[in-house]
């Protein structure tokens, strides 16, 4: 009797493919898990490249079943990819042009209810202001939000104020400095730490041409994963990676206060270090009954400017029934990690019969409370 012998290159392919497999079902799976855990929230990130991966590895079960008979288990992990697939698309598909709007496009020609936005993560060590000078004469908001800017950024950017006479400036050294330009009167402005002592927030009411008053948000709370820079206080980085819990506290928090201040128009904008097909950014929508314009008109991916293969959309720029969309572009890369976002609404009182604001699902209040509440007991 002879013995077959083994062919290495069948066995490596059988391997590796399955091994792959593996991977992808862990990563599409884990994200599933209500866990804020900074090394299972960064699975929330790159749903499109797993995407991608399950489809080439497909790819390699169609070549092995080409070329030899598949096993039993290699069947069932090619079962398990396909509803890893279809569960990653039904994920990333509402952020596709093929998915219904979220909130409707405005035809409105009367700019009187009109608020455009800017909002742009300058990154600390970028020195290309001149560009961002640039870009704001040729975009013309009324409203820019920065975020990560330090002294020296705010020392470049003086000068403004002549355009923007309203201001809220909180520049830190840490990566979550704040500056905040109007050229519509800010009513009742403030620079607020709702979870973190080192990372501001603000809110503030901005009066439109019209005389409407809209509240508004800018947001940037800690990501999940990175390593915190020393604080203001001179403290040396910390060793620790941050999990998602003051992040999700903080987004939770202004949810809540949107949702009591009931029938007011609100803009919620900013970093939000979170992607937005999360469980976190759906329960924030859900939550605060706000529409995120991007769902119906593409991703609109702002970060990483330095990759084309990890790109993802963390800023954001959420709004209240109230409004309907002017305009919304990713502008082009000015130096910093992060690409710039131009946002336009027109309030319209009448908005809500075209919009369709989220409703919270059962036990999302009690969820947004327990975030909240453990975000503030790590503080």
């Amino acid at each position: 009797m002879s013995i077959k012998p083994i062919n290495k290159t069948h066995l490596f392919c059988r391997i590796a493919v399955g091994l792959f497999s593996f991977a992808l079902i862990c990563a599409t799976a884990i994200p599933l898990l209500r866990n804020d855990a900074w090394w299972i929230r960064i699975f929330d990130f790159p749903r499109i490249q797993i995407a991608v991966l399950i489809g080439l590895t497909f790819a390699g079960y169609m070549a092995l079943r080409f070329y030899w008979r598949l096993r039993p288990w290699e069947y069932t992990f090619a079962a398990l990819l396909g509803a890893a697939l279809v569960w990653q698309i039904i994920s990333i598909a509402p952020y596709t042009t093929f998915y219904p709007e979220e909130m409707s496009a405005s035809r409105e020609e009367d700019d009187s209810n009109r608020i455009s936005l800017l909002v742009y993560n300058v990154l600390s060590e970028n020195r290309k202001v001149d560009e961002l000078r640039d870009l704001i004469r040729e975009t013309d908001p009324d409203l820019i939000l920065l975020s990560e800017p330090n002294q020296w950024w705010s020392e470049q950017l003086q000068g403004l104020e002549k355009d923007y006479p309203y201001t809220l400036q909180q520049p830190q050294e840490n990566n979550y400095g704040m500056l905040f330009f109007s050229r519509l009167e800010l009513v009742n402005p403030e620079i607020r730490f709702l979870i973190d002592s080192d990372v501001p927030s603000i809110r503030s009411q901005v009066r439109l041409p019209s005389g409407q008053l809209v509240t508004l948000y800018g947001l940037h709370p800690r990501p999940p994963g990175l390593k915190p820079p020393g604080d203001q206080k001179g403290e040396e980085e910390s060793e620790e990676r941050k999990d998602s819990d003051m992040r999700d506290a903080e987004l939770m928090l202004v949810a809540k206060e949107v949702k009591q201040l009931g029938n007011t128009p609100v803009i919620v904008a900013g970093d939000f270090n979170d992607v937005a097909w999360s469980h976190t950014t759906h329960l924030f929508q859900r939550t605060g009954g706000l529409l995120d314009p991007r769902v119906g008109r593409g991703l609109l991916n702002t970060y990483d400017t330095t990759s084309r293969l990890l790109r993802y959309p963390l800023d954001h720029s959420f709004a209240s029934e109230h409004f309907l969309l002017a305009d919304l572009r990713r502008l082009p890369d000015i130096g910093s990690d992060h690409f710039p976002l131009f946002v336009a609404f027109d309030y319209d009182p009448d908005a809500s019969v075209v919009n369709d604001e989220p409703q919270p699902d059962a036990g999302d209040m009690e969820e947004a409370e327990e975030a909240i509440d453990e975000g503030q007991s790590k503080n």
